[in-house]
């Protein structure tokens, strides 16, 4: 039996406005977690981002702000995924550097010898 998933049929109408909320409210929940417990490195700070869009992402399905096609599981893993990306410094410029030499060594090079 072929299981298929349907990643079109995932995502309600409602997670695309739900999405940067979840965001907005995960970076300022980690800002007062980290400046409560005066967190100074980074990867704890993304750690702390993670964990708390992964909860925002649950308690907002559970909840019924957002609602999933089949399997909803996909939906919730991929809200956790994009919301804790977004919120947790992942576009700052050195996961970006890390990122690009990692998946483009060669264009990495050429554009750092001109």
């Amino acid at each position: 039996m072929d299981t298929v998933i349907n990643v079109a049929g995932i995502f309600s109408d409602a997670f695309w406005y739900i999405a940067p909320v979840i965001v907005a409210v995960t970076t300022a929940v980690a800002g007062f977690i980290n400046q409560l417990f005066n967190v100074q490195k980074n990867s704890v700070k993304q750690a702390i981002a993670w964990g708390v869009a992964a909860v925002l992402s649950v308690l907002s399905w559970l909840v019924g702000l957002i609602s999933f096609g089949t399997p909803t599981w996909v939906g919730v893993v991929a809200l956790c995924v994009v919301t804790g990306l977004s919120s947790n410094g992942f576009y700052d410029i050195e996961a970006v550097k890390k990122f690009v030499k990692t998946w483009f060594p060669s264009k990495v090079g050429k554009l750092s010898e001109s």
